[in-house]
């Protein structure tokens, strides 16, 4: 079943505001007949849900990317507030920004149609990691290059799989191993949280391999290979900085 969309025109959408602490994201893509890197179409049922282990049809299928359509000129920190975000961190994103986040507010977000385009209401507490294109121009020669912004203190780690036990094992190397990832994406730590007892690591820094507090507590940024836009067909684990506890090589 469709959830409700408020239908607006440009100079509607244009001067509305929108919500404290959150952003607006115009939908460039759906998973409506939606294919993957070898051709198959994987985008049907997107509303069912078919559980296998941590696996889930709806969940894989959620459109957890956009671009940055208008954001809040800050971002608001009170501790004695409850509507305060939990975690004070500057405003980074920038309109145009390519930005992951939430799954869960991906399928649940307020939606907004306008000139047949689909437009979401995400709180930035949920935006994992943005994507942004810089041009230049040199010489008359125009350049371009992307730059990589974790966000809210999201860390971005590889993947790592489990030693073999031996030269018979030929299962531990295929094997995931949900404890520990190596940094590949860092950002700027948060400066405070609402919760006085929570802490980080300062000095993180890419190629750190690191240990997580809880395996619940990391998830993929997207869930499958054959859907990845971030990086390739690279999937990451997306980890909150506060649950990253040691730093075991660097």
């Amino acid at each position: 079943m469709d959830r409700p969309r408020i239908e607006l025109t440009r100079e509607e959408l244009d001067r509305a505001e929108i919500p404290m602490n959150h952003v607006l994201v115009e939908m460039i893509h759906t998973s409506v007949g939606i294919k993957s890197k070898g051709g198959v179409i994987l985008g049907f049922l997107v509303d069912d849900v078919f559980a296998e282990g941590d696996d889930s049809h709806s969940a894989n299928m959620a459109e957890c990317y956009a671009r940055v359509y208008k954001v809040p000129k800050a971002l608001y920190f009170n501790p004695d507030d409850p509507q305060s975000m939990d975690w004070d961190v500057d405003m980074e994103l920038q309109v145009g920004d390519m930005v992951w986040f939430s799954i869960m507010e991906s399928k649940n977000s307020p939606e907004i149609l306008c000139e047949k385009t689909l437009y979401k209401s995400i709180p930035y507490s949920d935006c994992y990691v943005a994507k942004r294109t810089k041009v230049w121009e040199k010489n008359i020669i125009l350049k371009s290059a992307t730059a990589i912004y974790p966000l809210n203190g999201y860390v971005l780690c590889k993947i790592l799989y489990k030693p073999k036990l031996s030269d018979l094992d030929v299962l531990s190397e295929n094997t995931v191993d949900k404890t520990k990832g190596r940094v590949k994406f860092v950002g700027t730590p948060p400066k405070a949280y609402l919760r006085k007892e929570y802490c980080h690591i300062d000095d993180l820094q890419a190629g750190d391999e690191v240990l997580f507090d809880n395996p619940a507590a990391v998830f993929l940024l997207e869930r499958t290979k054959a859907l990845a836009t971030f990086d390739g067909d690279n999937l990451y684990w997306c980890c909150p900085r506060r649950r990253i506890s040691l730093i075991l090589n660097r």
